[in-house]
């Protein structure tokens, strides 16, 4: 076998025992929490397509659950700006828009109302894009996600919307917010493109999603009350045996010296926060005490999902997510990352490939169908 291979092997098993002792350290020693969140987040933006995109109706509502009382604010945001960043982001990726787009749509923003849903402005201006009365009715133009809508998609009186502007990825961000907007500043936006770039790399602005299915949003079970309390700390560090039901925490694994959570203290966390329940500290003991969801069954709103590779003995699983209701997962993945939403991870091969078991705290009884979640299959 060539040496670079058998290193890399030989790197595999280390981290393998090291994964296996540090389990063990943890259900023989009593989690210490050390308070306090890490305040830096990863200002990095994606400039890919949108992910998890589907057909949606215009007059279709989004709820976006993301993190509007986070303790971090994206950017310096008030509360009501950074909601309506999350909801232009979410409407877009629902969308299919590329990321690019998203920011073109939040600089068109900061521009036009500062991010805020202006019920006045020149002439019959209203809303985050101050959109004319042509656009549609004032209800609509006020609703902050039936504007952005319209500003993707355009205008109920055929007014071009983002979408429809051919080539958009390759013009400035002020040229094809212009191509929209048809300002009588054409070159305003472009000042505001370093703040919206900085905006839509947050983690709590790039993981907005519309909730808008029935099984998750509002419906007040504890699975979707639990993913909830995982998506109020997006952009959380990951720190491997880090955190607890308290919260996140210092952990003692390579970088240990981090505050945060790592995949299974997320979900013990989110759980305890939302519900009460004391789940067991590490992802095995989690998935062995936990009532099982057959295969076949459909999936609902905190479940839990666990994940082993071949290399896994039998009974261990290398990681667990908690599944969001609408086809993504809410998780802590790795050294060096942040609490994240992966979208629609049933279509990933990574993660498809290595679903292993599906777990229902909240269940009487597990396997419970519930209409419009997912199928459960590897």
């Amino acid at each position: 076998m060539p040496a670079p291979l058998v290193a890399a092997g030989l790197q595999v098993a280390r981290k393998v025992v090291l994964r296996r002792l540090i389990r063990l350290a943890l259900i023989a020693l009593p989690v210490v929490v050390v308070g306090g969140l890490a305040v830096g987040l990863l200002m990095l933006l994606v400039v890919t397509g949108g992910g998890d995109s589907g057909p949606s109706s215009p007059q279709s509502s989004c709820t976006t659950l993301t993190g509007t009382t986070n303790r971090t604010q994206a950017a310096g945001l008030t509360p009501e700006q950074l909601a309506n960043a999350q909801t232009i982001v979410a409407v877009g990726r629902q969308l299919g828009v590329p990321a690019y787009g998203w920011v073109v749509a939040v600089a068109t923003s900061l521009q036009e109302s500062s991010l805020t849903n202006v019920p006045t402005g020149h002439l019959d201006s209203v809303g985050l894009f101050q959109q004319r009365a042509a656009w549609g009715a004032a209800a609509d133009r006020m609703d902050p996600a039936t504007a952005a809508r319209m500003f993707y998609e355009g205008g109920k009186g055929s007014q071009r919307g983002l979408l429809k502007v051919k080539g958009f990825e390759a013009m400035t961000v002020t040229d094809a917010a212009q191509a929209v907007q048809a300002s009588a500043l054409p070159d305003a936006y472009a000042r505001w493109e370093p703040l919206a770039r900085q905006i839509v790399a947050d983690p709590t602005v790039l993981s907005a999603s519309c909730y808008s299915d029935a099984d998750y949003a509002g419906d007040g079970t504890p699975g979707s009350n639990a993913v909830a309390s995982a998506l109020q700390v997006l952009g959380t560090p990951y720190s491997w045996g880090g955190g607890g039901i308290g919260g996140p925490g210092r952990g003692f694994g390579p970088g240990g010296d981090t505050v945060g959570f790592d995949c299974s203290s997320l979900v013990q966390y989110a759980y305890h926060q939302a519900t009460g329940m004391s789940l067991p500290r590490v992802t095995d003991a989690q998935a062995a005490a936990l009532p099982k969801v057959p295969a076949g069954s459909r999936l609902r709103a905190g479940d839990l999902l666990f994940f082993r590779s071949p290399g896994d003995p039998p009974g261990a699983f290398h990681h667990v997510g908690i599944y969001d209701g609408q086809g993504g997962m809410v998780h802590a993945p790795r050294t060096g990352k942040t609490v994240e939403v992966v979208h629609d991870v049933l279509s990933d091969p990574y993660f498809r490939s290595q679903l292993a078991l599906v777990a229902r705290p909240d269940a009487p009884s597990a396997g419970v169908a519930q209409a419009g979640a997912r199928h459960v299959g590897p």
